[in-house]
């Protein structure tokens, strides 16, 4: 079979084109640090690695869900241990208080503490956060949690919302505690009505309610285990979102990123390869006739 030498200079041509086109596909390998440059190369990968690329995203902002229920707990936290160390106070005031060999001036000095007290309590239970959320009002964060009227009586003036963040694709977590778990209108009326008595000197109406006291403190003691156990369940998520970002940039290593070793290879490989190519057909392009008969 004749060749002719436009078919000649043609099939040369096609195989350093080729060739030069491998060379520079690994050059941009090496430059994007990919296995692929595009999804056409191979689209059963490619399409493992988008998933993958947005299952990292998801986890990201999972990430950002929990930092952010972090810093609404650790305020939640802060708070909730100085209610109970007020209301340790106030116990050991009433205790103290119900002493019968104190005089009516003593229970007087008492009274005006757990006064005092009370109204930090109340204080504590419409703290707002950095951006003016009151922290205890449900859902319902731009009212005061609990109101006092010209009466002296306290209302829990929230809702009984749970803010909820989603922290996985299958799981959901309240991270905020409510007002009426940590006081009830009877409450702050019980703590009142011991300042009364207090004042007025009632010994065996103080001892009476110590009782009501360790209510109030028994119902912080659970909601402070509570919220203890919803910010051990963020450390816990925050661990398995660390690991899963982990597990999901192992696979992005092993199915997206480039083995840079293997790839310099191939490279010197198809640029020596090139090279041979293009001497050979710089070297027969120029052989004629005349180079066979002199």
């Amino acid at each position: 079979m004749r060749i002719s030498t436009a078919q000649y200079y043609k099939t040369n041509a096609d195989q350093l084109q080729t060739r030069q086109n491998k060379v520079a596909e690994i050059q941009a390998k090496l430059g994007s640090g990919k296995q692929l440059l595009h999804p056409s190369e191979n689209p059963s990968k490619a399409d493992l690695i988008s998933r993958l690329e947005s299952g990292k995203e998801r986890q990201a902002v999972y990430g950002k869900n929990v930092d952010a229920a972090q810093t609404r707990l650790t305020s939640e936290e802060a708070v909730l241990t100085s209610m109970t160390q007020i209301m340790q106070r106030i116990t050991e005031l009433t205790v103290q208080g119900g002493n019968d060999t104190l005089a009516p001036e003593d229970r007087a000095v008492i009274a005006a503490e757990v006064k005092a007290l009370r109204d930090e309590l109340l204080n504590l239970a419409n703290t707002q956060d950095i951006n003016g959320n009151y922290i205890f009002s449900g859902n319902k964060v731009q009212a005061p949690a609990f109101v006092e009227n010209s009466s002296g009586v306290v209302t829990y003036n929230g809702d009984h919302g749970r803010l909820q963040i989603n922290v996985s694709d299958v799981r959901r977590l309240s991270i905020n505690t409510i007002g009426p778990e940590l006081f009830s209108t009877a409450d702050f009326a019980a703590l009142d009505d011991l300042v009364t008595k207090l004042n007025a000197d009632n010994g065996s109406g103080i001892r009476s309610a110590i009782s009501a006291v360790e209510t109030i403190n028994n119902k912080l003691t659970v909601s402070y285990g509570t919220m203890a156990s919803r910010v051990a369940a963020i450390e816990s998520q925050r661990t398995i979102i660390e690991d899963t970002e982990l597990r999901i940039d192992e696979l992005l290593l092993r199915e997206d990123d480039l083995d840079y070793a293997e790839a310099v290879t191939e490279l010197t490989q198809e640029s020596v390869a090139l090279q041979a190519l293009q001497a050979s057909f710089a070297k027969l392009s120029q052989l004629t006739l005349f180079n066979f008969i002199r």
